[in-house]
């Protein structure tokens, strides 16, 4: 993102922070790879936060998902200025799925990882990590389980499907039934022992909704994340999300021409969103006992397979799967929805 585009972003949230009393904004920096951006860049983009925000920089903080592969002192110092002490990433063990070049050099981009790693850890530095499940992980979930665990040593992970756009090239896609079989066979493990191990998610998650009753869901479940997320492409273009953006559908026009309040308001660009709760808990949801957990999962999910966002994700009846035949029985507890007070 240009210098002159990301002086106009600060600026747009400013406008919207002060119309908002009380209310603050994560900004999340993601790719590709931001790091390649290097330090300097995000040194000056923090100039040029400060310059713009004023006083309401204070409610702005920041994320940063990376593959740690270029992090290097100069970044520790600048995240530290912008108030990171904790980055995102992502690890695979299995080789030949992520690497370096055609050829996937796993063992030369998994060196430059944990050398990445030593590092946060030696300025004291927070880390958590997803693991993306593709169909190699299925013949093998404990001793993944198990080396993710040692791999986390304390520090909280997540399982997410892989998501591919396209042709699998590289035959790695699952179905959602694969992934939650894949869940099923980890879970009585981690419940026996949670005590002893880091967050690991969706697990810890259910175990919130379910076990403690809090009422807290993350953005794909919301039926509200038109009104809390939206994507800012390099050049101001806006989009739902990454998700969205990544499927090239959503759009919303540029920060030239729209206000960040416009684009997370409900108007008639976000018309379709607004409606999916409803058409969806009198039509495909009726009835189902998961409604507030899920809110027929995300929105863009319907928009891949049917065209439109008036349908439940396809990762619903999966879902479902698991804690039925999973998590309830391991537990004992059973989700019968929130009440009016939550």
């Amino acid at each position: 993102m240009p210098a002159e585009t990301l002086d106009r972003v600060f600026t747009w949230i400013n406008e919207y922070l002060e119309t908002r009393e009380g209310e603050t904004i994560n900004l999340v920096w993601h790719g590709g790879e931001p790091l390649l951006l290097g330090a300097s860049y995000f040194r000056a983009a923090l100039e040029i936060q400060r310059r713009r925000c004023g006083l309401n920089s204070g409610r702005i903080s920041h994320s940063v998902q990376t593959n740690l592969t270029l992090l290097n002192t100069d970044f520790i110092s600048i995240f530290k200025e912008m108030g990171i002490t904790t980055l995102g990433t992502s690890f695979e063990p299995l080789p030949g799925i992520r690497g370096m070049g055609t050829r996937m050099d796993s063992k030369a981009y998994n060196e430059m990882f944990f050398k990445g790693l030593k590092l946060l850890r030696e300025n004291n530095f927070g880390w958590g990590f997803i693991y993306v499940v593709t169909r190699r992980a299925l013949t093998q979930p404990l001793t993944l389980f198990h080396y993710l665990l040692n791999l986390a040593l304390g520090k909280g992970f997540a399982f997410n499907p892989v998501l591919i756009y396209g042709e699998d090239t590289h035959q790695l896609r699952i179905t959602p039934k694969e992934y939650m079989e894949f869940l099923g066979a980890l879970f009585p493990a981690w419940w026996a022992h949670r005590a002893w191990w880091p967050s690991v998610e969706p697990f810890t998650h259910y175990e919130s909704l379910i076990v403690q009753k809090r009422a807290r869901v993350g953005c794909a479940d919301s039926g509200r994340c038109h009104t809390s997320h939206v994507y800012i492409g390099p050049e101001g273009e806006l989009s739902r999300c990454g998700r969205a953006a990544d499927w090239d559908i959503v759009w919303y026009g540029t920060i030239e021409d729209r206000s960040l309040r416009d684009v997370l308001s409900e108007d008639a660009h976000n018309k379709a969103f607004a409606q999916r709760n409803q058409v969806l808990r009198d039509g495909e949801c009726r009835g189902c006992r998961f409604w507030d957990m899920c809110h027929g999962g995300c929105p863009l999910d319907s928009f891949a397979a049917h065209g439109d966002l008036q349908h439940k994700s396809e990762w619903c009846d999966a879902k479902r799967l698991f804690i039925e035949k999973y998590f309830e029985p391991v537990t004992g507890a059973r989700f019968e929805g929130f009440s009016a007070t939550n």
